[in-house]
Order: C-alpha cells, then structure tokens, then sequence
C-alpha cells in the first residue's frame, strides 16, 4: 500500500449500507487510526497531519461518503489529487440494491438521498453519484454476501501487515 511519509492513508467510501462502519471499526482494531464522515476537503489537511505527525499516526483511513452532502460532490477531483501524490489508496464497498434494501429495513433508517422518494431511489441517486469513484476505486469489495463477521475478516485479510490489497 502506498505510503505517506509517516505512514499509510485509507479513503473508504462506497454505498450507504455496504459496511464502511463495520470496515472503520475492523481498521481501528487493527491500529488504524479512523476519520468518520470526513467532508472531502478535509482530506488533505489530514494527510498533511499524518505527514507532520512524524509517524504517531502510521495507519491512517478516513470514511467519505454521501452523508456529506454536497460537500461530497468534490470527492472525485479532491482523491483524484490526493492520488495523483501516490500516497492514498481508496477502498470501495458496494453490494446489490435487494441487499441494501433489506439493510436499510432492518435498521428502520431512511436512506440518506431517498428524500420523500423510497430507499430504491435513493440508493438509485447515491449509485449514480458514487459511479466514477467506484470505476477509480483501488479496491473493490462487494459485501452482499458477507455479515459484519465475514467483512471484518476480510478488512484484516486485505489490512494486516501481512495483507495484500486486491478486489474481493
């Protein structure tokens, strides 16, 4: 995995329920230090930090997601740069929308796009916008047949030191 100069820097993202805060606190149990909901304009910023912190921080992931409204619309263009330094990764999670639907009611919680809509759209809206950094994405994982056990395991297969990042 890429490196900053202290340590290495996780962008998770994905879908509203495919897992990013069973994948946040499967990180932090492995020593990551983890960002939740971070506006993307922070992420430079935090890279900056964890650079400076002269590796106080060697493990660093931050969870960016629709959540942050139109903040989240630069996501593209700020990891794109982010990127460009070679020193971000980005982890997405998606799963198929029958899969998050029934997340979605068993938590009784609204989607956060769905708006006066259903959770069908919107999990229609959030896959439209999320498309291209899915297609940018480093890693891939598609959690539809996982449960929160099956993810956590898989984060520590893909995140331990001796774990090599791929698409699951």
């Amino acid at each position: 995995m890429p490196t900053t100069e202290s340590g290495e820097f996780l962008i998770v993202t994905g879908m509203s329920g495919a897992g990013r805060s069973t994948v946040a606190n499967a990180l932090e149990d492995l020593g990551w230090y983890v960002v939740d909901n971070l506006p993307p304009q922070m992420l430079r910023p935090l890279l900056d930090l964890t650079s400076l912190g002269g590796g106080t921080l060697p493990k660093v992931a931050a969870v960016v997601d629709v959540r942050g409204r139109n903040l989240f619309n630069d996501f593209p263009d700020v990891a794109r740069t982010l990127r460009q330094r070679g020193s971000v990764r980005v982890l997405f999670l998606d799963a198929a929308d029958d899969t998050l639907v029934r997340r979605f009611e068993a938590v009784r919680r609204p989607h956060p796009l769905q708006g006066d809509g259903t959770i069908v759209d919107g999990i229609r809206i959030e896959r439209d916008r999320v498309a291209p950094i899915r297609e940018a994405a480093d890693i891939v994982v598609d959690t539809s047949d996982f449960n929160i056990h099956q993810l956590a395991t898989t984060v520590s297969d893909l995140f331990a030191e001796e774990g090599r990042p791929g698409t699951v």
